[in-house]
């Protein structure tokens, strides 16, 4: 499965705390702001960066956002900047557009501009949000403690169905299904209960080892 690549536009506190969380996925990232100060901080835990004003399609361009998957824009208290960004990373082709915007009333207008998604940081914080995008398949994301969170993950369509059993999950990936969805019904599984494809599991365990699991659960 290819790495999707981001580009984190806005490194304020937001945008900062997304590109940590996605540099921790070991994920592929470009990180841009407009002010020299907030892209030195990055740099620490980001190889490629650049100043660069998002408002400039020109510049975008310039700095590969054509071959980008997953541009998020975290400008924040800049309603035109981030209206401006919008529409070029639109124009360019980038597939997926994320948009942190600060009151509700614009998530429409940013659909309509082009976004796939609008988050608002009231509603969804930084880690979560990472977490849910470094994979199609990852639907949702709540962290309990520093180790361990709750995801809730699709099953790819070439997934052959097997009992919880036969998978043997808690002894392979040390992680525990807590619940399946399937059809809109929740099911709290047992260990003879089959997992097929188009399945929404809801999984808990560390991290990596969640990752692992969604790896072969989605594999090719």
């Amino acid at each position: 499965m290819k790495n999707k690549s981001f580009a984190v536009i806005g490194l304020g506190r937001f945008g900062y705390s997304v590109a940590r969380e996605l540099a921790n996925n070991n994920a592929d990232i470009l990180a841009i702001d407009k002010t020299e100060e907030n892209v030195t901080e990055v740099a620490d835990f980001i190889n490629n960066c650049a100043i660069c004003d998002s408002t400039r399609k020109k510049d975008l361009e310039d700095l590969g956002m054509k071959s980008i998957d997953h541009a998020i824009v975290a400008i924040g208290n800049n309603l035109e900047a981030s209206i401006l960004t919008t529409i070029n990373l639109k124009a360019l082709g980038v597939k997926e557009i994320t948009v942190r915007v600060d009151d509700s009333e614009y998530k429409e207008i940013f659909k309509t501009l082009g976004a796939t998604s609008v988050i608002i940081p009231e509603e969804a914080s930084a880690i979560s949000l990472a977490n849910r995008i470094i994979s199609d398949t990852i639907l949702d994301y709540y962290k309990i403690d520093s180790q361990y969170s709750i995801v809730q993950i699709k099953v790819g369509e070439n997934f052959k169905s097997q009992s919880i059993i036969d998978l043997g999950v808690r002894q392979k990936y040390l992680i525990s299904i807590i619940g399946i969805i399937r059809d809109n019904n929740f099911l709290i599984p047992e260990g003879q209960d089959v997992i097929s494809s188009k399945d929404v599991l809801l999984v808990i365990g560390k991290k990596q080892n969640i990752q692992k699991f969604d790896t072969f659960l989605n594999e090719d």
